[in-house]
């Protein structure tokens, strides 16, 4: 029964990363261009801790911008895919979006 449940889990889990997977590319090829804001930066820790001992943390950024879309409507959205990158409150760049998934901006270039 444990088994069934591992391989339910990993199998929604793979589903999910496919599905992000299609949404980015869709996005990098058939969405909608325009200019985006950084507007905050959520830091977030992950500590290693395995009991007796407490090994050293990882930290990851969340990067969330703002941007207009083609309605002249604001949109405050995580960035997806920023890569390498790093940024910070303010910084510009471009995006593409689809319009039926405007929570879903991918990361194009920095400006």
């Amino acid at each position: 029964m444990f088994e069934i449940i591992i391989g339910i889990v990993l199998l929604l889990f793979a589903a999910g990363g496919i599905w992000a997977f299609v949404v980015t590319r869709k996005a990098k090829k058939e969405g909608i261009e325009t200019d985006a804001v950084v507007t905050r930066v959520e830091l977030h820790e992950w500590t290693n801790d395995t009991g007796d001992m407490i090994g050293p943390s990882t930290y990851t950024e969340e990067y969330y911008i703002t941007y207009t879309n083609t309605d002249g409507q604001k949109v405050e959205a995580m960035l997806t895919n920023e890569g390498k990158n790093t940024f910070k409150e303010g910084d510009r760049m471009k995006i593409r979006y689809l319009p039926d998934r405007q929570d879903y901006p991918v990361f194009i270039e920095k400006l």
